[in-house]
């Protein structure tokens, strides 16, 4: 049983990985929009978090910031083009070391939601919910660290306080992004727990 199941992550992280290079790295994994682009690339992150916990989702993590830095260099749109130049290094701290962090906390999350016996689709649901709001804080924070005194984030709207700076990026793009990985996340988790994928804690036998 225990071969069984880590045979099951090893190709499950194995998917989501590939899945991942493959939304980040191509137009799938985004919709562009007049402002921000709407990350689709954050669904498979949540369901490598929900299913493998903290280790999965830091794997998962850094697959989407590793491709998130590639697009930085090669495609990288209005927003960041000036940060690029304005310093390569701190751009690919932007792009890799939020999206760890997202891919770990929100393993952690659902590895509790688990332990505690949440139901799939519940743990599921909430746990994409954290990658997709997580990734908006951390991002945000982690700009305004790296580019705060760059004038590309002083004209942003809120740039000289967190809260504020966060509210006025949660757009509608945002809203879906995170409405949309939480359903989707759900969905997939119910699915991986009825196909078995999914190990739970079992309960300790009682002493009689």
């Amino acid at each position: 049983m225990k071969r069984t199941n880590k045979t099951n992550n090893l190709v499950l992280m194995g998917v989501m990985t590939a899945i991942i290079f493959i939304m980040g790295l191509s137009p799938l994994g985004y919709i562009q929009t007049a402002t921000l682009k709407i990350a689709l690339v954050t669904i498979p992150v949540s369901i490598a978090a929900f299913a493998l916990g903290p280790k999965g989702g830091a794997l998962a993590g850094l697959s989407f910031g590793i491709t998130s830095a590639i697009a930085a260099f090669t495609t990288p749109g209005a927003f960041l083009a000036p940060l690029v130049s304005i310093s390569a290094v701190r751009t690919v701290i932007l792009c890799v070391v939020p999206r760890i962090l997202v891919g770990l906390l929100a393993g952690t999350i659902a590895q509790v939601l688990k332990t505690i016996k949440v139901p799939a689709p519940i743990s599921g649901g909430i746990t994409g919910f954290s990658v997709a709001f997580l990734n908006t804080i951390f991002f945000m924070s982690t700009l305004l660290m790296m580019f705060g005194d760059s004038e590309t984030v002083k004209g942003m709207e809120g740039h000289q306080n967190l809260v504020l700076f966060i509210i006025a990026v949660v757009t509608l793009n945002v809203a879906i992004e995170w409405i949309s990985c939480t359903v989707i996340t759900s969905a997939v988790a119910l699915a991986l727990s009825k196909a078995g994928f999914i190990s739970t804690p079992k309960k300790k036998a009682s002493a009689h």
